[in-house]
């Protein structure tokens, strides 16, 4: 296989002159959160979105085959087959969008083909990857002979990563035909099955030092970090975002090479306790033969780390509800019920507490603003309207919340918001 997909269409019979390259974008739609997740689960109503296009992107008439691409994050290129195409017509769309649920293009004339896809390099569809210009990468669709794409081939594979597991002592606890649970001492963590791509999946925790990770050679993690997402990962939190019907498990997702594994592990080790300023070393991962204790678990939480951040991880998307900001560097675990007026019990509850940056955070401390039951922003008149604009505080109204949290927030409005 050459090393560009010019060079993979050369060698399948095509002459690069002939193929428009078709990156379909990443933004999300009504029903869907991206058009890979459409390609994924409704082909049909994939091929049909794509076989309309802008009168203006003449490209698309004159090249008798597309090469498709779908983003499953910004930075990722995936090839989902190459299409025959003929151009047909040009006038409005009689149908609804299969992926944004409205008239397509506004009910504005849109340019119709009809596309069949073609048996060749279908061996790669789903399967390869190409690096698309970072420089342009919002540049949907190209010339195939004016962009010659690197090949991205995975750096390694899953059963090396295995092999180098079993030998740093680690066994495995669960095997299905997605994923391996592995344990060792206070450590979990998941081997994805058949992919090259990020197949080690860490405990949520670990994404509070990902950039350390990162930091090590032989470790690669995609940017930006986020929580990776799957329901085979049952011995990990849960992660309930308000576009999923049905909550899900989270983790930390990377690919390494075996070599690196062990400085990995010993990071991994060492994040796996914490030094508050005051007392004694904190854990915050047990294991079944020696789980964490209340004691500990409440001096995770009173540091802002261990389960109770995680869980507000999984709970708000890891993202803050207020500012949208998914920085987890820079996103605190804030108790509604302030802790020293919280039993223990209540210390511990996920749903006394929101995912909140580092100013929002501030602000909510001081009592300088609140939120309904609904999720309306209550906004202190302490804070001039000068500061209002500078800290974007507007008509604001989070998602998200559960009847768990309205005693909490009841609390804050009563007793810590300064009205």
């Amino acid at each position: 296989m050459g090393a560009n997909f010019n060079d993979l269409l050369r060698e399948a019979g095509f002459d690069p002159a002939e193929v428009r390259l078709l990156r379909h974008q990443t933004s999300p739609g009504r029903d869907w959160r991206s058009l890979h997740e459409l390609w994924l689960k409704d082909r049909e109503g994939f091929e049909r979105y794509q076989s309309i296009q802008r009168p203006e992107k003449q490209l698309f008439r004159n090249g008798p085959v597309w090469a498709a691409f779908v983003s499953p994050s910004l930075d990722r290129t995936l090839f989902v087959g190459l299409y025959d195409a003929r151009y047909l017509e040009t006038r409005p769309a009689n149908w609804t969008c299969p992926y944004k649920g409205d008239a397509p293009y506004h009910g504005k004339p849109v340019d119709h083909f009809e596309t069949r896809l073609r048996p060749e390099l279908a061996e790669h569809i789903g399967r390869l990857e190409i690096a698309w210009d970072p420089t342009s990468v919002r540049n949907w669709d190209r010339y195939a002979a004016e962009a010659s794409f690197p090949l991205v081939v995975p750096p390694v594979v899953s059963e090396p990563v295995l092999l180098a597991l079993l030998a740093a002592g680690f066994l495995v606890a669960q095997a299905t035909d997605k994923v391996l649970l592995l344990r060792r001492g206070r450590i979990s963590l998941y081997l994805k099955r058949e992919t090259g791509r990020n197949p080690l999946v860490l405990p949520p925790l670990c994404l509070d030092f990902a950039d350390e990770l990162a930091a090590i050679p032989g470790v690669i993690l995609e940017r930006p970090v986020r929580p990776y997402i799957n329901s085979n990962l049952r011995a990990f939190p849960v992660y309930e975002a308000s576009d999923r019907q049905t909550p899900s498990r989270f983790g930390l997702a990377l690919t390494v090479r075996p070599e690196a594994l062990p400085q990995l592990l010993a990071r991994l080790d060492a994040g796996t306790v914490v030094h508050p300023h005051e007392g004694p070393p904190v854990r915050l991962a047990g294991e079944e033969a020696n789980p964490l204790t209340e004691r500990e678990r409440l001096a995770a939480a009173r540091v802002g780390q261990g389960d109770f951040r995680t869980a507000l991880i999984g709970i708000w998307a890891g993202a803050c509800p207020v500012a949208g900001v998914d920085e987890l560097r820079i996103l605190r675990a804030s108790h509604i019920k302030p802790w020293r007026a919280s039993t223990d019990r209540e210390r511990l509850d996920p749903y006394n507490g929101l995912l909140l940056c580092a100013n929002i955070d501030a602000l909510f401390d001081r009592g300088l603003i609140s939120f309904t039951d609904e999720g309306v922003l209550l906004i202190s008149p302490d804070v001039s309207a000068e500061n209002r604009e500078r800290l974007g505080l507007g008509e604001v109204r989070i998602a998200g919340l559960k009847p768990a949290h309205a005693p909490y927030l009841q609390h804050h409005r009563e007793h810590v918001f300064q009205r």
